[in-house]
């Protein structure tokens, strides 16, 4: 029975019937899907360091992993921002006030200048 292999250079499956099987003199065999494949091959390029290999985009697993510490942290800095935007308020409220007094203390002492 015929089974489905997978390219050893750029990881897609390959139909039985296609695709070229090199077998090393060791007797080790690299199943390759086309010609473009066996030919990257042959002039020592990484797979990895390609983009349309499966090995040089990565795996799924890792890009969803990536997204969701992405989406944690800035969750996170969402939720500092939150909880430091009342104490600033706050802050301001209270320099307000200071400045209020502060007013009052010097239209006092104005005042109290213009009588004497």
């Amino acid at each position: 029975m015929p089974r489905t292999r997978e390219c050893d250079y750029c990881g897609t499956d390959i139909e039985p019937g296609t695709g070229t099987m090199f077998v090393h003199k060791d007797g080790a065999t690299t199943h390759f899907c086309s010609s473009k494949c066996e030919n990257n091959a042959d002039l020592g390029r990484e797979a990895r360091n390609l983009e349309w290999t499966a090995s040089g985009r990565g795996t799924e697993g890792a890009v969803e992993e990536a997204d969701a510490e992405t989406d944690a942290d800035a969750e996170a800095d969402a939720d500092a921002d939150d909880s430091a935007a009342p104490d600033l308020e706050e802050a301001e409220d209270e320099g307000d006030a200071d400045a209020d007094e502060a007013d009052e203390t010097e239209d006092e002492e104005e005042a109290e200048e213009a009588e004497a």
